[in-house]
């Protein structure tokens, strides 16, 4: 019996599903698009004839309500990207990537690596055409896998736009100069995770590290200041 090739159907129309479209695009991989605010209902069952794996790329909280109302008898290959949700109704597929407005390169995307929340099936089961490397995790342990990227991705994000928006507004200085400071940053992080922290915590400055708290008395980043500070003494006493 020949095998059926497999065809996507992405439902969604924010960032991820932009992306996962691009990066088919790019592999020369077939499929249809879904958008629930710009498509008629009407249109879902003639497509998911025409596909064999439905990537259902909805927010977290939409995601289940979705498949309960319009894929129960659905019998494709249902997958979500949730980084955190773990759900009987479809297996859990994190693209480990930032997807920002400005769509990446095929190199970006083949080399990110899928999170799978379920040993039963591989990526090539779940994603037939995807060269991306794969790791399964326990259910149980996506909401902590989660909290880290956000605390790694996210987080530093707001850190960053801090420090661009207080240079420029505060002193003039260029985004090119803080540009700079942010691509060493990395650098160092890539090279060597456990060695690249430098300042006043890694030397055990007090001094400095109470003229910093001080300096921001008033700005909600204080407090931000102090977790760390906590945080990393806490690590460090283990």
């Amino acid at each position: 019996m020949r095998q059926v090739p497999p065809c996507y159907l992405i439902i969604g129309s924010g960032r991820m599903a932009r992306h996962m479209a691009h990066y088919f695009d790019l592999l020369g991989l077939p499929y249809h698009r879904f958008a629930r605010k710009t498509h008629d209902f009407a249109l879902l069952p003639q497509l998911l004839q025409k596909t064999t794996h439905v990537l259902i790329l909805l927010r977290d909280d939409a995601i289940e309500d979705f498949i309960t109302e319009h894929l129960t008898a659905c019998t494709h290959t249902l997958l979500h990207f949730s980084g955190s949700l773990t759900t009987p109704l479809a297996v859990g597929a994190h693209f480990l990537v930032s997807f920002s407005t400005t769509l990446h390169p095929l190199a970006t995307y083949r080399q990110a690596w899928f999170i799978l929340d379920t040993e039963d099936k591989t990526l090539a089961d779940l994603l037939p055409g995807l060269p991306n490397d794969s790791i399964a995790i326990p259910k149980q342990a996506k909401a902590l896998y989660h909290s880290l990227c956000v605390l790694s991705g996210n987080f530093t994000c707001l850190l960053w736009q801090k420090f661009y928006t207080s240079l420029q507004q505060n002193w003039h200085i260029p985004k090119e100069a803080a540009d700079l400071y942010l691509k060493l940053i990395m650098t160092n992080i890539m090279a060597d995770p456990q060695q690249a922290l430098t300042g006043p915590l890694v030397r055990g400055d007090q001094k400095t590290i109470a003229a910093n708290i001080q300096a921001l008395n008033g700005d909600p980043f204080q407090q931000v200041y102090q977790a760390f500070v906590a945080a990393y003494q806490q690590q460090e006493s283990k």
